[in-house]
């Protein structure tokens, strides 16, 4: 009994202390593959800021992402989708919106940033809502030191506050991404601002230096590997084995029972399928191809490559602005500019205006989401009427005076402009503040399950011990003797 009594004591303490253990950010998607979406900030008409070359942070930025998903394509159990593939612009809250409707594990948003000519460095910009602090902080944390090791200065994690909203995000990507329950971020590279950090990113004929670029990309993408413990996906070439991929996926190859240096790589369709000297095969087309290597002493082996088809997977709707802070504006919206962007399954995103956009209730406060089509994908176009306080969706504005934004870190980046709010301020804060009711909520449903279980264990110890102890007082007690 007191084996079983330690056993019980035990299990309460492991539910107490899982109870009380923060949440982090689990695989969502249908394969159980982790899901990133890597956002571009800026494009089209959004240049974001000029670097001191004249070159454009929207280029900086897109070429930074291309390079971190290239990277992570090399991973397997992870899925990577851009919000952006060109020169195309979506709003913040479009972009957090992608990520909600791809089921994200994480939103990493990709900038550079301008200030003065001493600004210099990266920043990480982490969420201040207390159930994604922790992820968002963590992940900050791991890019910034990659990025670091590359030379830069570590401008370290910052927070930055609504000024309408007491403890809310003032980025709309962030504060929406968590709205949508998914850790977001924006990372700022370094300042385009700055002569030094411009050179590193920039060229003088205004163009981005795509290998500076590639190295930001790689950084980034290895604190995703690290934060998931992700592995690289690998196969055999033993003429035998088949991999299917996705476009721009990877795959390396290995020879069987091979410690040699002399082998060579050629792939049979370079239009399906290419491969490097190290025998990591790149999948760029749709179709089948056989990656082959060839020995020194005329060995040859293959592993077959299948590259899908990529397929429609997410439809997201955008309209400028998002939120609307009067009646006469919100009544004055015209759906007719409403545009959308498709996410495919290699990736890869494109611009699209729906077939099919819903109705508006133009008399309702708060956020709706409208339904719209294009071919058979249906997706959503969130707009929000903030005329008025409104809740649940929100939390109510602090009559006192706004505060002025706030940063974790050292003044040596005060200036630091971040991301400039394409969508203005965030005027809708999330729905999860630090303590707010569904982080509450939540932890009291945990706490009153471990009660119950606490409770049906003391039960069930009750019980087996009231009933060891009248057996024991059986055999103790003499027989009565009726005369």
């Amino acid at each position: 009994m007191r084996k079983l009594r330690m056993f019980i004591i035990f299990m309460a303490a492991l539910l107490l202390c899982f109870g009380g253990m923060p949440e982090t950010a689990r695989a969502k998607d249908a394969d159980g593959d982790v899901v990133i979406v890597i956002d571009a900030g800026h494009g089209g008409h959004d240049p974001g800021s000029e670097a001191v070359t004249g070159a454009y942070e929207k280029d900086c930025n897109l070429e930074i992402a291309l390079a971190m998903k290239e990277e992570l394509g090399k991973y397997k159990g992870v899925k990577v989708y851009l919000t952006r593939t060109d020169d195309e612009w979506l709003t913040n809250t479009g972009r957090a919106m992608v990520a909600a409707a791809l089921k994200a594990d994480f939103l990493i948003s990709i900038h550079n940033n301008s200030g003065s000519a001493t600004n210099s460095g990266c920043i990480g910009y982490r969420s201040l809502n207390g159930y994604y602090s922790e992820a968002t902080n963590e992940m900050c944390s791991l890019i910034t030191d990659n990025l670091a090791a590359l030379g830069l200065h570590n401008g370290g994690v910052q927070t930055r506050e609504s000024t309408q909203y007491a403890g809310e995000d003032y980025y709309t990507l962030i504060g929406e991404g968590v709205r949508a329950g998914i850790p977001s971020v924006i990372i700022e590279h370094c300042f385009l601002s700055n002569p030094e950090d411009a050179a590193l990113l920039t060229n003088s004929d205004k163009t981005v230096n795509k290998e500076t670029a590639k190295k930001m990309g790689v950084a980034d993408a290895n604190a995703v590997v690290t934060y998931f413990g992700l592995s690289r996906r690998t196969a055999a070439a033993d003429s035998q084995s088949t991999v299917t991929l996705q476009r721009g996926s990877s795959v390396t190859l290995s020879i069987p029972n091979y410690a040699g240096t002399d082998a060579t790589w050629y792939s049979i369709d370079q239009n399906t399928a290419t491969v490097d000297g190290n025998g990591v095969a790149t999948a760029v087309g749709t179709g089948t191809t056989n990656i082959v290597y060839k020995l020194g002493d005329g060995t040859t082996g293959y592993c077959t490559v299948k590259v899908e088809q990529p397929e429609a997977v997410a439809l997201t709707g955008c309209i400028d602005p998002t939120f609307y802070e009067s009646m006469t504006d919100f009544g004055a919206i015209n759906l007719g500019s409403v545009f959308g962007f498709v996410s495919y399954s290699d990736g890869s995103a494109a611009k699209v205006t729906p077939e099919v956009t819903g109705t508006l209730d133009k008399a309702k406060i708060g956020i709706q989401d409208i339904e719209i089509k294009y071919g058979e994908l249906t997706g959503f176009l969130r707009v929000c009427n903030a005329s008025s306080p409104y809740v649940p969706e929100v939390t109510l504005p602090e009559q006192t005076e706004a505060p002025e934004p706030t940063e974790s870190v050292s003044e040596a980046n005060s200036e630091a402009s971040s991301d400039r709010q394409t969508d203005e301020e965030q005027t809708a804060a999330p729905v999860q503040p630090s303590e707010n009711k569904g982080d509450i909520s939540g932890k009291l449903i945990k706490y009153i399950i471990v009660l119950l279980v606490v409770l049906v264990l003391g039960i069930i110890l009750f019980v087996l011990e009231n009933g060891r102890r009248r057996k024991r007082n059986s055999r103790r007690s003499p027989g009565r003797r009726y005369r």
